[in-house]
């Protein structure tokens, strides 16, 4: 699925148990646990969901 070039929207994923969450136009990943704030930097902005996950799989 194709992400929303729109900086107001977010999409929030599921791997391996660990749920994060991206803001829609940036490289950034916050990791959510439970408060702590766990911020992974993506090799580049990810177009598609797919792509998303595959970005935040090669960095954990």
């Amino acid at each position: 699925m194709e992400l929303k070039k729109d900086a107001r929207c977010y999409t929030d994923v599921c791997i391996n148990g660990k749920w994060f969450h991206h803001d829609h136009l940036t490289s950034t990943v916050y990791m959510l646990k439970g408060g702590a704030d766990c911020k992974v930097e993506l090799s580049k902005t990810p177009e598609t969901e797919a792509e998303l996950i595959d970005l935040i799989s090669s960095q954990f």
